[in-house]
């Protein structure tokens, strides 16, 4: 008779610490993202002076330009830190799964 591989990786304890733990890390770099676009798409929507205003006297950058330029940067670092965490932490538990269950 076949093993029902799906049913046991459904079972396995480990199997459920990794949904628990994946699902809090994804919802909190999902919660930093949204506060970091939200707040960069209502300050252009309801103070867009100031991202008219330019950085400093002397300068020809924007605010606005400089700050987009801060949430596309934010937006690889994110992905960056989530890949680490998901090489050093998901990764491992996924193998000692697959090693018990196989």
């Amino acid at each position: 008779m076949q093993k029902d591989v799906v049913a046991e990786v459904l079972r396995h304890p480990k199997y459920q610490e990794l949904v628990r733990r994946r699902t809090r890390v994804s919802m909190g770099f999902f919660g930093l993202t949204l506060l970091i676009y939200a707040g960069f798409i209502l300050t252009m929507a309801y103070l867009p002076e100031v991202f008219a205003q330019p950085l400093g006297p002397t300068w020809t950058m924007s605010v606005g330009l400089f700050v987009g330029l801060l949430v596309a940067c934010s937006a690889v670092i994110l992905i960056a830190l989530y890949t680490y965490f998901s090489n050093k932490v998901f990764d491992p538990l996924l193998e000692a799964i697959m090693r018990d269950v196989q």
